[in-house]
């Protein structure tokens, strides 16, 4: 059986240097369930193959993750290109972005969901906040803010949206980043129950601080799950960014 989406993304972003815990980390489960099914993606390649990925390379980062030293000085001497660097990066913003709208197809899939309260927000820890006033589109009643934090070097987004409509099944609201050509950055996928409110803290992955700079309008848009993660997985293999997809509801200048 072929590599599904989402295990190439898992394997992507394990090769890049990833780890159980960090990836468990962001799907919400345990180390132990994705170290099963990275292995289950290891064997699925194995049995057909894939012109992306390396059987070889995916068994030595899964040895090295279980512990193997030697499996571990094979990989340290491959240094990629600087082309390659860019565009492994943007697998790992991707990939994870992929994963995270997984767990909204799985989670949201059958109905239009609950509210997501995010990651509370921790007093004391946090540096570089800079503040981002969202203004209604296209006849949209929501309003509310969003605040871009820097917290232990991990870029974090705090969100406070309310009168947001209830997302419907098969849908999501996406968090855009936004820069030239509507090249756009992927930052948080919510269901929104009936209190119409999105609140909560969202982490963006390290290795997309890079890009921030790049990027000047954050844009939550209401979109089709699988319009969205059907954008995500061609800029992926396109390495770029994905061009947003769903209908603004609002908007607010970065810098």
């Amino acid at each position: 059986m072929a590599l599904s989406e989402e295990q190439r993304a898992l394997l992507r972003i394990l090769l890049a240097g990833d780890t159980y815990e960090r990836v468990a980390e962001v799907l919400g489960t345990s180390a132990e369930n994705v170290r099963r099914r990275a292995h289950e993606a290891s064997s699925a390649l194995d049995a057909e193959g894939d012109p992306e990925l390396s059987a070889d390379a995916v068994r030595e980062r899964l040895a090295a993750l279980e512990g193997s030293p030697e499996a571990e000085y094979r990989m340290a001497p491959t240094t990629p290109s600087r082309g390659d660097r860019r565009r492994l990066g943007l697998w790992i913003v991707l990939g994870a972005a992929a994963l995270v709208l997984l767990v909204v197809l799985l989670v949201v899939g059958t109905g239009g969901g609950g509210g997501d309260e995010g990651t509370p927000s921790p007093a004391g820890s946090q540096e570089e906040a800079v503040p981002v006033r969202l203004s209604p589109v296209g006849g949209s009643h929501a309003s509310g803010s969003l605040t871009i934090i820097r917290v232990a070097d991990q870029p974090v987004v705090d969100l406070d949206i309310r009168g947001l409509v209830p997302t419907g099944r098969g849908e999501s609201y996406v968090l855009w980043f936004v820069g030239s050509g509507g090249r756009s950055l992927p930052i948080a996928f919510k269901a929104v129950g009936s209190d119409g409110r999105i609140t909560g803290r969202t982490p963006i992955p390290t290795s997309a601080a890079s890009l921030l700079p790049s990027l000047d309008t954050a844009d939550l848009t209401l979109a089709r799950q699988r319009e969205a993660a059907a954008a995500i997985q061609q800029a992926a293999r396109g390495g770029t960014l994905p061009q947003r997809v769903g209908t603004s509801v609002l908007r607010g200048p970065l810098r």
